[in-house]
């Protein structure tokens, strides 16, 4: 880790990466209202103990399955962030919502010096992940609590993860003003669906968040021969079969139809355990970019594209800073 280099890139990744704690007390020479109750309080901030169901999550899903796809990781990122090695060549770029790591290891393989961040003990997966990788960090931290200074890195990407946060839109702006003026963000969230399918969402996913993960985790698993049935209907050629496919995806929602069984399980898992998960539209998306000053937003999501059928669709948008 070349915690040398990221402290003079702005950051205060050294007692970050050393104590592995919620970063406000780092913070708080920054941003005097950090650690601060009653600031935070005022500024609308989640109180730190609406994330230990986020955290429990992740820290369960990320060290029992340590999944590489290398070349559907590879096909993602780039699909998702429109980058190329000449975009990343030498420039700093955050991960924010890490993970077990798999997309910092392609942009750290595609040239960048890639900060990892996550707010649960994912890190550790993602630092055994990359143990051959020329990653300059990885940091525990809440994504509206970052130890970085302002207008600190090259480029940011968040596939997946802002949806699971308790106010997207704040998130995103957090993130935001660590862009360096000519900074270019990417991000991938769900996308919001027709009324009667975000009804069915909700009624779903009330019980499950409310479930001990362990248990979703071993439901996730037996539902993974449903995810199969679905992917075989939805490729049949009779319109009945289709429907009875349709029919089925509806009483099942969440079950993934990923070809991989055992990434089948993991994704099931990652849809319905999430205290939050969020939807919304590339208008949304795109009323923040314009909050946070930024320009050139673009619409990814038109481009399609999925390395194979049944792949989550989402809101893909990027959008830089001025400069």
């Amino acid at each position: 880790m070349d915690r040398d280099r990221a402290a003079n890139e702005g950051t205060n990744l050294n007692s970050q990466a050393q104590t592995d704690q919620t970063p406000a007390s780092n913070s708080r020479a920054e941003n005097p209202r950090a650690g601060n109750p009653r600031a935070e309080n005022a500024l609308n901030l989640p109180a730190r103990d609406d994330q230990a169901r986020t955290k429990s999550v992740y820290t369960l899903q990320w060290n029992r399955f340590r999944i590489v796809r290398s070349e559907e990781d590879d096909f993602t990122f780039r699909n998702r962030t429109g980058w190329t090695e000449a975009d990343l060549a030498g420039s700093l770029v955050l991960d924010a919502g890490c993970g077990m790591g798999r997309y910092a290891r392609i942009a750290s393989r595609m040239g960048g010096r890639v900060v990892g961040v996550d707010i649960s003990d994912a890190v550790s997966a993602a630092r055994d992940l990359n143990t051959d990788r020329s990653i300059t960090g990885f940091v525990k931290a809440d994504l509206v609590r970052l130890p970085f200074r302002e207008q600190t890195f090259d480029r940011i990407y968040s596939i997946g993860v802002l949806d699971h946060t308790p106010d997207p839109r704040r998130s995103f702006l957090a993130l935001t003003g660590l862009l360096k003026p000519g900074g270019e963000i990417a991000i991938w969230i769900y996308r919001k669906e027709r009324p009667i399918v975000e009804r069915i969402i909700d009624i779903h996913r009330a019980i499950s968040k409310r479930l001990p993960t362990r248990l979703l985790l071993a439901m996730s698993r037996l539902s993974a021969p449903v995810g199969g049935i679905k992917r075989r209907l939805s490729k049949s050629r009779l319109r009945p079969i289709q429907r009875l496919g349709v029919a089925l995806h509806l009483l099942t929602i969440g079950v993934s139809m990923h070809p991989d069984p055992e990434v089948r399980v993991c994704d099931t898992f990652d849809w319905y355990a999430p205290k939050y998960m969020s939807r919304h539209t590339f208008e949304e998306v795109a009323e923040w970019c314009r909050e946070a000053g930024l320009v050139a937003i673009d619409d990814r999501s038109k481009r399609g594209g999925h390395f194979h059928e049944g792949q989550g669709i989402g809101v893909n948008a990027t959008a830089k800073r001025p400069g």
